[in-house]
């Protein structure tokens, strides 16, 4: 177990592997509010000496010149991307809870019809089954608390699914939709297809899949739990998610699907194109920003971590 360590001897041990930390008092202040473990151990990889190999020299050593405002840069650069990113997911995921409760209802106008196996696939009931048991859950938890669940219950006897999806993470939505029938499925990524047509009027039609929807469930959800709980987001690797239909018909040749890039691609087709524009000045700014706060690294080596090519970006205004 690490020994307990001070302020001043943190910053003394960021030294003593060649960080160049100023001795004004900024660093420390700015790791008493923001915490060593997550500025320094969080952010430190891309700044290290690494062998031929490509694994980091032990012990630690930092390249030559790395400056602490540089971590501290990444730091706050990565956090104004969560803070983008989480305010769009949110706004996709109250259009989607929307659209998903519609669309089912439409389709089984019937009380509590979401509780009905039959509405749902015949393949694997006990997938079905489970999503039903969270549903029923999901009621029973909050049936006891003020809100508009209690209020149903009481006055109706029942829940509709447009209340119910409020209480749903995106988590929860993403599996409903992986249940729902493939006409249901269907219908959903149409939605988004005619909605997409309809607002840029392009030459060529997006067509939107069932799959492409369940893989932008996929890393909204991901990338809404990393923002949720402050976790690093610039180099996270989301393993392979698919999103060539869209990179096809975006013309987007230099990408890396295992990357945040998968997502602001599914923003393209998915956000309303008002917000979407809004989402990709405000992402720029960001970029435009920290651009200049490296030396160290070249910051386009940051945007090459996130699987970011500015060229290519510049085609998804």
């Amino acid at each position: 177990m690490k020994e307990y360590k001070t302020f001043n001897q943190q910053l003394a041990i960021l030294r003593s592997r060649g960080m160049i930390v100023p001795t004004n008092g900024v660093p420390k202040r700015f790791l008493e509010q923001e915490n060593y473990y997550n500025v320094i151990n969080g952010y430190k990889d891309l700044f290290l000496c690494k062998d031929n190999s490509g694994n980091v020299i032990d012990p630690e050593v930092y390249l030559q010149n790395t400056h602490f405002n540089e971590l501290k840069a990444l730091f706050l650069l990565d956090r104004e991307l969560r803070f983008l990113f989480l305010k769009n997911l949110l706004i996709f995921e109250n259009s989607f809870k929307t659209t998903i409760s519609h669309e089912f209802s439409k389709k089984y106008p019937k009380p509590n019809s979401y509780l009905e196996i039959a509405n749902y696939k015949n393949d694997n009931p006990k997938a079905v089954l489970k999503q039903i048991s969270i549903l029923t859950n999901t009621i029973h938890e909050h049936v006891g608390k003020n809100g508009a669940i209690k209020h149903y219950i009481e006055d109706y006897g029942f829940v509709p699914l447009w209340v119910l999806v409020n209480y749903l993470t995106i988590g929860n939505l993403s599996y409903l939709y992986s249940v729902f029938k493939d006409s249901e499925q269907n219908t959903i990524a149409k939605y988004y297809s005619t909605k997409y047509t309809k607002q840029y009027d392009p030459i060529d039609p997006l067509r939107i899949t069932s799959k492409d929807m369940e893989s932008a469930l996929k890393i909204f959800n991901l990338v809404r739990n990393q923002c949720a709980h402050d976790e690093r987001l610039y180099n996270s690797d989301y393993k392979n998610i698919r999103v060539s239909n869209l990179a096809n018909y975006f013309e987007i040749t230099n990408y890396n699907n295992r990357r945040i890039i998968v997502a602001i691609l599914y923003f393209k087709a998915l956000l309303n194109k008002s917000h979407y524009k809004k989402f990709h000045l405000e992402l720029i700014t960001i970029f435009n920003k920290y651009s200049n706060e490296f030396h160290t690294v070249n910051f386009c080596e940051i945007l090459n971590i996130m699987g970011i090519d500015l060229q290519e970006l510049d085609k998804l205004k």
